[in-house]
């Protein structure tokens, strides 16, 4: 919108002066806006919380012509219909009829409320054409993106804090959204475009809360930084565990192979730590003769016993115990439908696994160092079970 004035006249090239004239291009003669509505209009948009704008003026352009026309003159009647013109950002968007699925994502995250009220913002607005672009680059329907966890993220991403009109961008500055993240700015050829390929359409649309930037492109917020010490894991006793240093910041990759492998070995040695006491009071039929402890793996048939486990072990790795990227670390699908597999089980496992892993640890170190199996150790090599 171009705003040419002298005094006491304002010339309007081109604007959105009412929601009837809304997406028109429309030339105003040139008309006598009274004094007071232009120090009034003047006063307001001084104000960044209570900005009105350049629609707003040409509203009330349009309002003192009708006026002059019926003979009146009144400056105070040209503000107040100025200000009717000038809505919140929410409601300007649902106006407009061209943010369908802005207004939808906005409903869905909860925002509504926050674009309505009287702190000031900057919305970079996707037209609804730029949602649809999106959806079909990310193979995802209109439904995905709006129960989507991200959402909130991804419309926060185009909002700014404050009025910023865009005459106060600058060429590769860095604007820090209501999300958190960097918005980068390039203005080439006097085109603005923001997070490096949304286009600025439609700038400068005053709201009374702030300011509407129209842009042909939605724009994703980057990854946030991937901390291994938010992730679970790093619970009570032990904290973040991670003794030798293994993990490093933004490596989720690594990260996860760690934590694969630390359910896998955690998950054996709770079977280890389990067989390398019960074995002391159970033997399986034919197996009677096989000593109790380390020894166990050492002495026929507890050797071909100990084989076949490994064996097994390793069928059922390369078989059925696969990592799917998809699904969290040592997550194998849920075959009895226990629907168990949620973050407070997920815990009690790798703290299980950790105990396990000492316990089986400690218990062969002693072995080796005494002799006697893990019972034995404990004195308690007369204690009978109150079952056969």
């Amino acid at each position: 919108m171009a705003l040419h004035s002298a005094p006491g006249n304002v010339f309007l090239a081109a604007g959105t002066a009412s929601s009837a004239l809304r997406g028109s291009t429309i030339a105003f003669p040139a008309v006598e806006l009274p004094a007071a509505a232009l120090a009034h209009a003047s006063a307001a948009s001084s104000s960044s919380a209570n900005l009105v704008g350049l629609a707003a003026v040409g509203a009330a352009v349009v309002v003192a012509s009708s006026l002059r026309r019926r003979g009146q003159t009144s400056g105070r009647a040209a503000v107040v219909a100025c200000r009717a013109q000038v809505q919140s950002i929410a409601a300007t968007a649902i106006a407009n009829g061209n943010f369908k699925i802005l207004v939808k994502a906005l409903k869905k995250a909860d925002l509504v409320e926050t674009v309505s009220g009287k702190d000031p913002y900057t919305v970079f607005a996707p037209t609804d054409e730029a949602f649809k672009e999106v959806l079909k680059e990310l193979g995802i329907k209109e439904k995905d993106l709006l129960d989507s966890k991200d959402l909130k993220d991804i419309l926060l991403y185009h909002v700014l804090g404050g009025t910023t009109m865009s005459k106060s961008l600058k060429d590769n500055e860095r604007l820090t959204t209501a999300q958190g993240s960097l918005l980068a700015i390039q203005i080439v050829a006097g085109t603005v475009k923001v997070g490096g390929k949304a286009v600025v359409e439609k700038a400068d649309i005053a709201c009374t809360n702030g300011v509407i930037h129209v842009i042909d492109r939605v724009l994703l917020p980057p990854p946030a930084p991937f901390v291994p010490k938010k992730e679970i894991g790093a619970m009570a006793p032990l904290g973040f565990f991670d003794p030798a240093g293994f993990t490093k910041a933004n490596d989720e990759a690594g990260f996860f192979n760690y934590r694969a492998a630390e359910i896998k070995h955690g998950r054996v040695a709770m079977m280890a730590a389990l067989g390398l006491v019960v074995q002391h009071y159970v033997q399986f039929p034919g197996f009677e003769a096989v000593p109790t402890g380390l020894a166990a793996c050492t002495k026929a048939p507890g050797t071909y016993g100990f084989a076949a486990l490994v064996l097994l072990s390793g069928l059922f790795e390369v078989a059925f115990w696969q990592e799917d990227e998809s699904k969290e670390p040592g997550n194998f699908g849920d075959p009895l439908g226990l629907n168990m597999y949620n973050k407070d089980m997920r815990e009690r496992e790798i703290n299980n696994g950790r105990m396990a892993m000492f316990s089986a640890i400690g218990i062969i170190a002693a072995e080796t160092l005494t002799g006697k199996d893990g019972v034995a150790q404990l004195g308690l090599e007369g204690f009978q079970l109150p079952f056969p």
